[in-house]
């Protein structure tokens, strides 16, 4: 089945959930968790990610050796 649309409505969908959850890595990496794992939970989360990421509090910074 076609559409006429250049690029199908599920296609753009998942687009935007990989957007959000690649949104969600980045804000994660910038508290202070890592970014690999924020990496694939925000490709299978997606806006859940990106709320969870929101939510967490900033991780401290190691004391200086």
């Amino acid at each position: 089945m076609t559409t006429n649309s250049a690029i199908a409505p599920t296609t753009l969908l998942m687009l935007a959930h990989c957007a959000i959850g690649l949104g969600a890595a980045l804000v994660a990496q910038r508290k202070g968790y890592d970014l690999g794992l924020w990496i694939l939970w925000g490709a299978l989360g997606g806006t859940v990610a990106l709320i969870d990421a929101l939510r967490r509090p900033r991780r401290p910074l190691p004391p200086p050796s």
